[in-house]
């Protein structure tokens, strides 16, 4: 950006690639030859007599002018997730994850039997 260079000519430059993907080809070529010696005044009225325009510079404004963005943590210790819990059809055809604590695994389709916690199913022989 140039010193004497606003935000909004720098929006106006940036936004000319785009013209013919917010405009027919004939609005584009005439907005873009406005744009080029436009001052701020007129880049406003420019944006107001094209919508399409006016809000892709204002979301590129709004985007841009914001300062850098600070990142404040949660309250508390991170701790890593806990794994959800696996259960298993004791016959072997089936295997479900619990989604969240207290949901109730189905029984298994194939045999008709309460589903067992991995951990807690004896060990293999």
């Amino acid at each position: 950006m140039t010193d004497n260079e606003t935000d909004l000519h720098k929006a106006a430059r940036i936004v000319l690639p785009h013209l013919e993907e917010l405009l027919d080809a004939a609005a584009a070529q005439k907005l873009r030859a406005a744009l080029d010696a436009a001052d701020d005044d007129t880049i406003v009225r420019l944006a107001e007599s094209a919508p399409a325009v006016g809000d892709w510079l204002a979301d590129y404004l709004d985007a841009t002018a914001s300062d850098l963005r600070a990142y404040d943590p949660l309250a508390g210790d991170a701790q890593p997730v806990a794994p959800s819990a696996v259960f298993r059809c004791p016959l072997g055809t089936l295997v479900w994850y619990r989604r969240f604590v207290g949901e109730t695994p189905p029984r298994c389709p194939t045999h008709d039997v309460d589903l067992v916690r991995v951990e807690d199913e004896p060990p293999a022989p």
